[in-house]
């Protein structure tokens, strides 16, 4: 599995045999499968939910992101992305303060 358009600095959050998450060209977490014709099943909906659920509680907050399931467009591999639902400036602020 080849990456591209990842940013240089862009920080790697968990992988193992089956995905990697990773951040995107806005910073956001994403996880990608990297199996490239997996069959969503609720086996890998489920691996995929828990491990993306765990880095958005680190790095939003518990309650303050959401997983988007919808595919931005030519993504190749299975990929969601953990968007914030609050505030910008208030993220950066308790990421900060270690909240």
């Amino acid at each position: 599995m080849e990456l591209q358009n990842i940013p240089e600095n862009a920080e790697i959050y968990d992988e193992t045999e089956e995905y990697i998450i990773i951040d995107n060209l806005q910073m956001m977490p994403m996880i990608v499968w990297k199996e490239k014709n997996v069959t969503r099943d609720l086996k890998v909906s489920r691996t995929m939910k828990k491990a993306i659920q765990s880095v958005g509680e680190k790095k939003y907050g518990r309650g303050n992101f959401f997983i988007d399931r919808f595919q931005e467009g030519d993504e190749k591999y299975l990929t969601w992305y953990c968007r914030p639902n609050m505030n910008p400036e208030l993220i950066k602020e308790r990421s900060k303060n270690g909240d």
